[in-house]
C-alpha cells in the first residue's frame, strides 16, 4: 500500500554497520499512522548488509530514497548529503539502531502545522536495552521550565533530543551540519538554527533510543565536539558558554575517573530517568506494532 499525497516531511536515516538493528528502524517508519512521508538514507561505507536493507526497501516502497558512500565518510558528512537532498518543508531524523513510536510523525507535523510560530519540536526518549526491554526515559526541555514551548535564546545545550526532534526544513538547509564533527554534528546544527527561535516539546515519548550507543568513548568524543560547538557561539555569549564548557570539562572528567575504576556504565545510566507506568506501557504497545510491521515487511506490497 502506497501514499497518494504530497509528503509534508522528510525523514533522514544515515546508516553504518546498521545490518542487526535497521529492519526495525525501517519498520518504525511503515508502521507510521501519517502515510504520507519521504525517507533518505545514505549508507556510510558499511561491510555488512546493510546497503541490500536499504535497497529491497526503495524496491518496495518508493517513499524510500537510497544512497551509498562507497567508504566511510562519517556522520557530519553522511547528515550533510542527506539534508542536501530533502524537498519537503519539515525535516525528521532516525537512526539506524532506533525506532519511532507510530504516531510521532503525526503527532510533531500536527503541532508545527497548527503553530507556525514554532521552528523545531522535540520528544522525551524511551531509553531501551539490548533485550529492547526499556530501562529508562530522557527527558526534553522547552527553554523555560514548566511550559511545553518557549524561545530558545541563549547557546545552552539543546533540550529537544536530536533523533527525536523535528524541524523546519529550510533553517536546517541554511545552517547546514559541520562535516568535520565526528559527533555531536547534530546539536552543533540544532544551536546554530534554532538560536533566537520558539521551540516546543511534545509531554509525552515518541522515540526509542538504544542504550547500546551510550559507550565511554563516544560520550567522550561526544562532549569534547560539544565543546567545539559552544565556542563558536562566545564571542556573542561569553556568560552562558562559559559555564556549559566548564561543566562539559567536569563531566568529562567524572567520566574518565568512572572509567578508570570500571564504573562508567553505572555513571551513564545517571544520564536518564525512571518511567511511569503510562510511559512503559505506551512504549510496549508501541514496540508491539514496530515488531509486528518488521514481521510482515513487504508482504503488503
Amino acid at each position: 500500500m502506497q501514499p497518494s499525497g504530497t509528503p509534508m516531511v522528510t525523514v533522514m536515516m544515515p546508516c553504518y554497520q546498521a545490518a542487526a538493528t535497521l529492519p526495525t528502524a525501517l519498520a518504525s517508519l511503515r508502521v507510521q499512522t501519517m502515510r504520507d512521508w519521504r525517507c533518505v538514507c545514505v549508507d556510510d561505507g558499511s561491510t555488512d548488509q546493510t546497503w541490500t536493507l536499504l535497497q529491497e526497501a526503495a524496491r518496495h516502497d518508493r517513499r524510500f530514497e537510497v544512497h551509498r558512500f562507497p567508504q566511510n565518510r562519517g556522520r557530519g558528512a553522511a547528515r550533510q548529503f542527506l539534508l542536501e537532498r530533502v524537498e519537503t518543508s519539515l525535516l525528521a531524523f532516525l537512526d539506524a539502531d532506533d525506532w519511532m513510536f507510530p504516531t510521532r510523525l503525526e503527532q510533531q507535523v500536527r503541532r508545527l502545522t497548527r503553530e507556525p510560530e514554532l521552528a523545531a519540536i522535540g520528544s522525551p526518549m524511551v531509553i531501551f536495552d539490548e533485550d529492547e526491554k526499556a530501562v529508562g526515559l530522557a527527558p526534553a526541555y522547552a527553554p523555560r521550565p514548566g511550559m511545553s514551548s518557549g524561545t530558545f535564546d541563549v547557546p545552552v545545550p539543546p533540550g529537544l533530543n536530536f533523533p527525536a526532534s523535528m524541524i523546519r526544513a529550510d533553517l536546517a538547509r541554511r545552517v547546514g551540519f559541520d562535516e568535520r564533527f565526528l559527533r555531536s554534528q547534530d546539536s552543533d546544527m540544532l544551536l546554530r538554527a534554532l538560536l533566537g527561535r520558539r521551540v516546543a516539546v511534545l509531554d509525552a515519548p515518541v522515540y526509542a533510543y538504544r542504550r547500546a550507543a551510550m559507550t565511554l568513548p563516544k560520550t567522550l568524543d561526544g562532549y569534547r565536539f560539544r565543546i567545539r560547538a559552544h565556542a563558536k557561539h562566545f564571542r556573542d555569549y561569553p556568560s552562558a558558554v562559559a559555564p556549559t564548557i566548564a561543566k562539559t570539562l567536569a563531566k568529562m572528567l567524572a567520566y574518565r575517573v568512572a572509567g578508570l575504576v570500571g564504573q562508567q556504565d553505572r555513571l551513564m545510566d545517571r544520564r536518564y530517568g525512571a518511567m511511569t507506568r503510562e510511559v512503559e506501557q505506551a512504549y510496549r504497545a508501541a514496540h508491539s506494532i514496530v515488531e509486528t510491521g518488521r514481521e510482515t515487511a513487504w508482504t503488503k506490497d
